[in-house]
């Protein structure tokens, strides 16, 4: 046999991507902590497999994704380089990169989820057109992920883009802070999101959570473009935001420009004063209904609104306290949630309301009993806000009546009733408010996102707001005093 000099030849890639050690390095590193991704890989038939699911994975991870020539890939893998050829030119693939990007956990639990896909449910007939072969004709049990069509590998993309969405916005959304999302520890993260993906209830709550607390931000945010403070005084301070435009000419010319910082230094700019319209934080009670009636989408579309509703009152230092009631003899389940409270327990908090159910019957006196005996005990004079969703009738004893009715004046509480597909009877007399859904929630969305608006801007004015204010004890005369109309 002769000898062979030289240099030796290229070495085929299993992959069908171009990839560093630092790709495959984040792969084995989550692996471990993806017991879903791991399974699919340990029972799957075909040994590509873990091919197929590395260049998934790389293919959401990665900054850039670039495919490799074909001529530098090994023939078993000549299959997944047109699948991930056709899903790299899909919009639908791009949008899902969108959740994914260099973000470890995420990528892998997209890679489960589209994996899953496309090896449960493979297209019967495969995009690209193959031989036939007797073999094939007897074992059509043999087709792989890659014999996907390109529309069912559009769908399956759009599938698990929806789902990571709702998982990945419910996790971020609930951490206490802004970025600490990212410092759970990445079992507990995919985990979490893990189980919102895997549970259909779970995930229907996830979704509509995201989509209520956008539309909720949205809509303060285009109220809060029509809303205007209320100029009440001219005053010395050091707020630059709010100065004169007097002051702030000084900072345009050069020769006044010591003058202006000189100011900002003493406290010394001319500002307006504003009118503080958000006092002391008012605690919101929200009362679901958990009875068997309630079951399906009516619950989906309750939690998902109150976890929105929970969520912006929770960013605006305010106390949110979720009860969960069925029957008389049902044990209430009550979450409260602590603006102070860190990222990884109120994620479970959050877990606990969305998973809860009882079924059964329906009482409403005594969650409403509840509620008001925290609030008498809690000696809270800033006032109160109850939300209270239900699909039921129930009557209430005129001497609780009573007593709620005096309860309200003292202690400043303001009801808010949902009543889905029937009529609040015995809850209209105690309620400042009554909204009615159909049985087919068609006017559901518009409800949950007016509720960040209505009912949480409503209860932001503590009392009536007044004019007039007392200037004996201001240190030193302002300088606008002699413009503004004198008190009565």
């Amino acid at each position: 046999m002769a000898a062979v000099f030289g240099p030796p030849g290229p070495t085929l890639s299993r992959s069908a991507l171009v990839h560093d050690p630092f790709d495959r390095e984040a792969f084995d590193e989550v692996l471990p902590r993806a017991p879903g991704l791991r399974l699919l890989l340990e029972t799957s038939r075909d040994p590509g497999t873990k091919d197929l699911a590395f260049d998934l994975f790389c293919s959401f991870y990665k900054y850039f994704v670039k495919l490799l020539p074909a001529d530098q890939g090994i023939e078993e893998c000549r299959g997944h380089r047109d699948l991930l050829d056709r899903a790299l030119g899909l919009r639908e693939h791009e949008k899902l990169r969108a959740w994914t990007r260099l973000k470890s956990a995420e990528a892998a639990l997209a890679t489960e989820l589209v994996l899953d896909l496309l090896l449960n449910e493979p297209s019967a007939e495969p995009e690209r057109a193959r031989d036939p072969t007797p073999d094939a004709a007897e074992s059509p049990a043999e087709t792989t992920a890659a014999d996907a069509s390109t529309e069912r590998l559009r769908e399956v993309l759009r599938d698990a883009r929806e789902d990571l969405e709702g998982a990945v916005e419910l996790v971020a959304a609930w951490s206490a802070g802004p970025g600490e999302e990212t410092r759970l520890p990445p079992e507990m993260k995919l985990q979490l999101m893990r189980n919102l993906v895997r549970n259909p209830r779970l995930r229907r709550i996830a979704r509509l959570f995201g989509r209520y607390r956008r539309m909720g931000l949205a809509d303060r945010e285009a109220r809060a473009l029509l809303a205007s403070e209320e100029v009440v005084d001219f005053v010395q301070g050091g707020e630059v935001a709010r100065a004169l435009a007097a002051e702030l000419a000084n900072f345009a010319m050069r020769e006044r420009e010591d003058l202006f910082y000189s100011k900002v230094v003493q406290h010394q700019l001319l500002t307006y004063e504003l009118w503080q319209r958000h006092e002391r934080p008012r605690p919101v009670y929200i009362c679901l209904d958990n009875s068997g009636s309630m079951s399906g989408e009516k619950e989906v579309w309750a939690k998902a609104s109150a976890l929105a509703l929970a969520h912006m009152a929770l960013q605006h230092g305010r106390f949110v306290e979720i009860v969960l009631f069925g029957d008389a003899a049902d044990p209430l389940r009550v979450v409260s949630l602590d603006p102070r409270d860190k990222g990884p327990i109120r994620l479970e908090k959050v877990l606990d309301v969305a998973s809860y159910f009882l079924g059964g019957g329906t009482d409403f006196q005594k969650p409403l009993s509840h509620v008001l005996d925290t609030i008498v005990a809690g000696h809270d004079a800033s006032g109160h806000d109850v939300l209270f969703v239900s699909d039921g009738l129930c009557p209430l004893p005129e001497e609780f009546v009573r007593r709620f009715l005096e309860a309200k004046g003292r202690h400043n509480i303001r009801l808010t009733t949902v009543v889905i597909g029937g009529e609040a009877f015995s809850l209209a007399p105690i309620s400042d408010s009554v909204h009615r859904l159909e049985e087919d929630l068609e006017a559901g969305d518009e409800l949950a996102a007016q509720f960040a608006s209505t009912f949480l801007e409503r209860a932001s004015g503590a009392g009536p707001r007044s004019r007039t204010r007392a200037r004996a004890d201001r240190t030193q005369p302002l300088v606008f005093d002699h413009f503004l109309p004198e008190g009565p």
